[in-house]
């Protein structure tokens, strides 16, 4: 009974984002792509509570490269690529701001957490032109499967799977799978290491 109410709720919402979809399809076509995904993730982050997390879900199902039926968007939180792919069961803490990215199964991300598309968004080797206009390249980040990223942490560098940041930390450099990190910049404080048997599993 459970299970018929939620897919019943998800339907409701699914119907409910379609119209806002569609508007994002047709000023993808008025030429400004990513500000029209970034406005459309923007309105749905004002929703609070269950209602809110259902209509993101159902909304980045169909914006989204890749997002599922199990992930939790919480209040709050901004997106700003549509080539950001969510793994099974992904959860996202109230007020993150979202960049490109892709992030595996079972991931847990804190409140107020920053995922920046690598760290040569903005160019500014010369001093003639204003930053602003020198540019610059997103980077897609990896964050690995069943990782937990701490409470305003900023991630701008790969993560390896089953690896934990601690609340805070600023990750600028790759982190090897079940790193226990922390720190500006953070750095490896422990490492998660599997028994006998979670070694043969994994």
């Amino acid at each position: 009974m459970r299970q018929l109410l939620k897919q019943a709720i998800q339907l409701v919402c699914r119907c409910l984002v379609f119209p806002l979809y569609l508007l994002l399809l047709l000023q993808e076509r008025l030429g400004s792509p990513d500000q029209a995904f970034q406005g459309c993730s923007q309105l749905l982050s004002l929703f609070p509570g269950v209602p809110g997390n259902y209509l993101r879900q159902q909304f980045y199902m169909l914006a989204l490269k890749e997002c599922y039926d199990d992930c939790c968007i919480e209040f709050g939180t901004r997106l700003s690529q549509r080539e950001i792919r969510l793994g099974r069961r992904v959860y996202i803490g109230s007020n993150c701001s979202i960049g490109l990215c892709r992030i595996g199964d079972d991931v847990m991300l804190g409140s107020n957490v920053d995922i920046i598309s690598g760290k040569n968004q903005h160019r500014f080797q010369r001093l003639d032109i204003p930053m602003r206009e020198q540019g610059g390249a997103l980077e897609e980040i990896t964050i690995g499967e069943d990782c937990w990223l701490g409470n305003s942490s900023v991630v701008m560098a790969d993560v390896g799977r089953k690896s934990i940041v601690a609340a805070g930390s600023v990750v600028v450099k790759e982190l090897a799978p079940f790193s226990i990190a922390g720190g500006n910049p953070a750095k490896v404080l422990k490492t998660r290491l599997p028994t006998e048997g979670e070694a043969e599993a994994l």
